[in-house]
């Protein structure tokens, strides 16, 4: 028995892509109008408070970081948790503006922490500086 070789026309499998260029158009419109932009408190690269004069001869509230992971304050080591409460008294009339130093090989997240802790005890705005040695 002899077998025939017939040529099948091949099928070609088209992909109609148009109606996909239309959902990723939509699902951009979707994702941009649900998106909510939400203004989250930062660092603020001045310390002053220019709307109220009387605060200008006021120095911003300093800690530093050490990198050994100690907080000085005018010297002094204190902990994590005596922050807001300085915050808080050093300069009740007004809300205090605080300048965080921070020395070469001291962590992150304990500047994090000393930032958190001067928002909690009132702090109006906080600015992160290098402590050059």
């Amino acid at each position: 028995m002899k077998r025939r070789a017939y040529s099948f026309p091949s099928d070609q499998a088209e992909i109609n892509v148009s109606p996909l260029i239309d959902m990723v158009f939509i699902l951009l419109i979707f994702f941009i109008v649900a998106t909510s932009f939400v203004n989250e408190v930062g660092i603020t690269p001045k310390y002053k408070d220019s709307a109220s004069p009387s605060n200008e001869n006021k120095r911003p509230l300093t800690f530093r970081l050490s990198a050994s992971g100690q907080i000085l304050k005018n010297g002094s080591v204190i902990g994590i948790e005596e922050v807001a409460p300085i915050v808080r008294t050093a300069h009740a009339d007004f809300k205090a503006s605080i300048l965080v130093q921070v020395s070469p090989g001291s962590k992150a997240g304990l500047a994090t922490e000393v930032m958190d802790q001067a928002l909690l005890g009132g702090a109006k705005a906080i600015k992160l500086s290098p402590l050059l040695q």
